[in-house]
């Protein structure tokens, strides 16, 4: 397995380092050139819109916005001061556009999403680090890859896939178990729920599996890594779409290694451990359709790169909640125990579906905490926005709609949209997973309606490139807790303070910490 070098975790760049060297100064140039090209590519914003004060003019609000810890009270914050649309700074005194108001959002992703298309910046960097899949094409290709997944994806397939579902949860609940037998202890869960949502993608979309739950490897390991690791990186995403220029994949692979930054390196290591087993899986699924072999057991394929972090992250984070409220923690587990009164009793995609309070906890913790903070889209041509709550200009106008120029960058901001208090009223803020036993407010209504999202919330997004596994990944998550929450109670270690890192996606840290990646240390108990 390989070991992360110390300085692996270091998150700045040290410059003088780069210039003094040759290779360096290469580096540098290549990124002065992508730096030009896309200052020379660069729309201007309407200057009318407000927004908060630019914090440099190299990264603007960028660093605000993905800041440890802090950058998820800043993205509510940003929206709830300027409203529903704010004007934000990007790289080198670039403007976007941060959007949570819920009639933007009803054009951008459902009315006018011919118009906003996917952020070049992140469509390239996926394809720069997996390939030109789902989440990295756009146009006819996207919509010809996403009609032949959608069957796999439907009710009725992953209610044949759900005992496999309550296989690996079963083992997982095991492995902990046994680890706390005689006494409760502590345990980083995170490593933990990455290689059960991971041996759940592998087994219930390849027919593969990653290896035992209990053992590290060097995939599991990497595709711990991989979401933290690319978090650092964002701010310089808008520089990506440039870098397929600088020619052959191995000479793009050579520049990057000239740089000497270390969680870079890892960066580079991380995709080429995932490519090679990607290959290996692949060349052992074509062997098998060659010789007329099928695993219809488990070989029922759904795709080979859904991330797992953010169903692993939405796991942990569900955990983490009930870790912090005891006595929600308590009714869900009498909820599922009363429902399944056996533990080893079949769990089905319908039981676990029907259980009230399980389906709240989860809704809430979605709505509240969704994994995936921010998305981005990219106007393509100039058009005009309307807006459900009008906003004050610059100048004091009321301004009832926005003028967007082709070009823009639009930043969806999903975590304002689910806690906007003009739909989901003054305690929008607070983990009340009550709120989905009764009768939701006319405001949040409206929203679904008019929104057509999953759920009365923006987590899963809405349109032609809406989140096209969030059945897949709540049936993952129901069947992980109902199992979990029968045997095991979860509480705070006493001496650590578990925080959240805002990036890609959300990540769980210890505070104080200089780590990026995920740690969610929880005590755990073995009940009778």
């Amino acid at each position: 397995m390989i070991s992360a070098p110390p300085d692996i975790f270091r998150v700045g760049i040290n410059l003088p380092q780069v210039m003094d060297s040759p290779h360096g100064l290469i580096a540098f140039a290549v990124f002065a050139s992508l730096s030009g090209l896309w200052l020379a590519k660069r729309f201007s914003v309407a200057k009318n819109i407000p927004g908060p004060p630019s914090a440099s003019f190299f990264t603007g609000n960028l660093l605000q916005l993905v800041a440890p810890e802090t950058g998820r009270d800043w993205q509510l914050n940003a929206n709830k001061v300027h409203e529903g649309v704010a004007r934000i700074r990007t790289l080198f005194g670039g403007s976007a556009l941060l959007v949570n108001d819920p009639k933007a959002l009803h054009h951008i992703l459902v009315k006018d999403q011919d118009i906003f298309e996917e952020w070049p910046a992140f469509t390239a960097t996926n394809a720069l680090l997996f390939g030109d899949g789902l989440v990295a094409t756009i146009g006819d290709q996207h919509k010809k890859q996403r009609k032949m997944l959608t069957p796999a994806f439907s009710i009725k397939h992953l209610r044949g896939m759900t005992p496999l579902f309550v296989s690996i949860a079963r083992e997982l609940e095991q492995h902990i178990s046994s680890m706390v037998r005689t006494q409760p202890i502590e345990i980083d869960v995170t490593p933990w729920l990455n290689r059960f949502a991971l041996e759940v993608i592998g087994k219930g979309g390849l027919g593969h599996s990653f290896g035992k739950l209990s053992q590290h490897n060097d995939f599991s390991a990497a595709a711990k890594d991989l979401a933290a690791s690319v978090s650092v990186l964002v701010p310089g995403a808008p520089l990506t779409p440039w870098f397929k220029y600088l020619g052959p994949a191995q000479f793009r692979r050579f520049i990057l290694k000239l740089i000497p930054w270390g969680l870079l390196q890892r960066l580079v290591d991380i995709v080429n451990i995932m490519d090679a087993e990607v290959h290996k899986i692949f060349a052992a699924q074509q062997k098998a359709l060659d010789a007329g072999v099928s695993d219809e057991g488990e070989g029922k394929d759904i795709m080979g790169i859904l991330p797992t972090d953010t169903t692993s992250g939405a796991i942990a984070r569900l955990l983490h909640l009930l870790a912090l409220n005891p006595d929600v923690q308590s009714h869900l587990r009498h909820e599922v125990v009363q429902a399944f009164h056996h533990q080893d009793e079949a769990i089905d995609f319908s039981n676990v579906s029907a259980l009230p309070y399980l389906d709240a906890v989860v809704r809430e913790t979605l709505r509240v905490y969704p994994p995936i903070p921010t998305i981005f889209r990219q106007a393509l041509k100039d058009t005009v926005v309307p807006l459900l709550h009008p906003i004050t200009g610059v100048d004091g106008e009321i301004m009832k709609e926005v003028y967007i120029e082709k070009g823009t960058d639009i930043f969806i901001n999903i975590l304002g949209s689910n806690h906007h208090p003009k739909t989901w009223g003054g305690d929008a803020d607070e983990w009340k997973p009550e709120r989905w036993l009764t009768d939701l407010p006319d405001s949040v209504l409206r929203n679904r309606e008019l929104s057509g999202v999953y759920s009365h919330q923006m987590t899963f997004l809405a349109g032609k490139r809406a989140c096209i596994g969030f059945n897949f990944s709540q049936l993952e998550m129901k069947v992980a807790l109902a199992i979990l929450i029968q045997s095991l109670e979860f509480s705070l270690p006493k001496d650590k303070e578990v925080g959240w890192n805002v990036g890609l996606l959300m990540t769980p840290v210890i505070r104080g910490s200089n780590s990026i990646h995920g740690q969610l240390p929880l005590v755990i108990k073995k009940l009778d």
